[in-house]
């Protein structure tokens, strides 16, 4: 079967759903058995709902973060909306969708892999200060990306009033990944696969892929105990095709640029939690080992070998973080920006931002709102 057929066949299985300003329809011989799970890690949302974003709050969809000038009661999306996350690191949505508004949203990602299977549509998004846009094959093709971030990192996306977007995304933390690695083999594989921050792949999807990810957009309106351990399946197998193409495209495009922290994702969950717990306290490094209950010299140490960088100045970087979160996300100012970063003068701030991200903080919000 062609890429083309797979798309046309899910097309036809959708019976021709009409999407526009007045009304949008779902016409499937199933729609009697479209229902919202009550489950807080799944949610299904009907074609023809509107989709507030106190909404999307409540339904726990994770990472998603609009700017706070963005009224709870505002419609954001309109349309089919999945999204399952259990709670160990994976993550699905999927979505047969129109945008409402032309928004920005942003989210403070982990380390992690995010698949995109694009059958419909323009998705525009930035990954730091690059920016990125899906949906360039044309008609009639299904697009397959990926990006991998071996540390936390802001993504923002925008949304485009009237855009049509019909799409599944699978998000699969590094934690979820080194679980399941049970040979040293695979578990260098998937050092390697995150050796490089902010990598971006993109190809078109094979006929395999295709047709599992419209199987999953069919299925996605179902929420009965077979459909949910078929939708399981397909999700594991996307994973799986997805991968073995990713680690081909590294092979050969591999980024020149490589992250400081190299550090497993169990043993970075288990020491920087506890750092990013005390950042805001302005504690010493003796005050944080104390706090921890190990020696400073010991504490230096596991730092240091599990992220490459000391304490100090990893909880300089993460203070950046959170000052280029508040920039984007909070709208707060250059002066606010830098006090949340520890710095007294912003000439300093400043300086030290560009350091980090390539840019001045003026001119990444110039980026993300041009």
């Amino acid at each position: 079967m062609s890429k083309r057929h797979s798309v046309m066949k899910y097309h036809q299985s959708l019976e021709s759903v009409q999407l526009n300003d007045e009304k949008t329809a779902l016409t499937v011989a199933e729609q009697n058995d479209y229902s919202p799970n009550k489950q807080d890690n799944q949610v299904t949302a009907r074609l023809d709902n509107m989709i507030y974003l106190s909404e999307l709050n409540r339904m726990n969809v994770r990472y998603l973060s609009f700017s706070e000038d963005t009224a709870q009661d505002e419609v954001v999306l309109k349309g089919l909306f999945h999204h399952h996350f259990d709670r160990h690191g994976l993550s699905v949505h999927a979505g047969n969708l129109i945008e409402m508004a032309d928004r920005i949203s942003f989210a403070e990602l982990p380390p992690a892999i995010s698949m995109t299977i694009l059958f419909d549509g323009k998705v525009s998004f930035s990954l730091g200060s690059q920016r990125y846009q899906l949906g360039c094959l044309g008609e009639g093709h299904v697009e397959c990306s990926a990006f991998i971030i071996n540390q936390p990192e802001m993504l923002s996306r925008r949304f485009e009033r009237g855009m049509h977007v019909n799409k599944l995304n699978i998000f699969i933390e590094r934690q979820w990944l080194e679980e399941r690695a049970t040979t040293p083999d695979e578990k260098q594989h998937i050092q390697q696969l995150f050796q490089a921050h902010a990598a971006f792949y993109h190809w078109q999807a094979s006929d395999v892929v295709a047709k599992l990810a419209s199987d999953y957009l069919f299925k996605a309106q179902h929420t009965t105990i077979q459909d949910e351990l078929l939708k399981e399946a397909i999700i594991f197998q996307l994973i799986a095709e997805n991968l073995k193409v990713l680690s081909s495209l590294h092979r050969v495009e591999r980024p020149q640029e490589t992250s400081q922290f190299y550090a497993t994702a169990s043993q970075e969950n288990q020491l920087r939690h506890q750092i990013d717990d005390m950042l805001m306290q302005s504690m010493t490094v003796a005050e944080m080992a104390s706090a921890i209950g190990l020696s400073v010299s010991t504490l230096q140490r596991k730092f240091k070998t599990t992220y490459g960088v000391t304490v100090n100045n990893y909880c300089r970087q993460r203070r950046l973080d959170m000052a280029k979160k508040a920039l984007l996300v909070d709208k707060k100012s250059i002066g606010e920006a830098a006090f949340i970063a520890g710095y007294a003068h912003p000439s300093n701030f400043i300086t030290a931002f560009k350091k980090r991200f390539k840019l001045t903080p003026s001119e990444l919000v110039a980026t993300i709102f041009p």
